[in-house]
């Protein structure tokens, strides 16, 4: 079983050395981030009628690829890495799972999910306002 770090170094190395993957933007890898989604869609669909996981899992996986490769172009840009990615996405969902995380937190666990989102933003918007 391959590591995480081993499998982003694949993905560093592709883009490193794949004449096709190594000139790609997050602009032209939008088309296939909506097919590979589209594609997870049908996986599940897959899953449901036969049974079978084993469809899905592949694609899955081909989403995780298109995220580890929009990271790595991040990460040359100087914009974010991928555990920039991982921190941010682990940090919001904590924070919208109050019951889970924060259960002595009373007034947050008792909001609903759109209720904790724009809260989040709201928070957000006004540490940036301060900046």
């Amino acid at each position: 079983m391959q590591t995480f770090d081993e499998f982003m170094d694949v993905v560093r190395k592709i883009r490193e050395h794949c004449p096709w993957d190594s000139v790609q933007t997050h602009e032209s890898l939008k088309p296939y981030m909506v097919n590979e989604t589209e594609e997870v869609l049908e996986g599940i669909d897959i899953l449901e009628k036969e049974n079978d996981g084993e469809n899905l899992c592949e694609e899955l996986g081909d989403v995780l690829f298109q995220i580890a490769l929009h990271s790595v172009i991040a990460q040359e840009e100087g914009l974010f890495t991928i555990e920039d990615v991982i921190s941010g996405v682990s940090s919001k969902m904590k924070y919208r799972h109050p019951r889970i995380f924060s259960p002595d937190d009373k007034e947050a666990a008792e909001l609903s999910w759109d209720e904790l989102k724009a809260r989040e933003k709201a928070e957000k918007r006004q540490k940036h306002e301060k900046c």
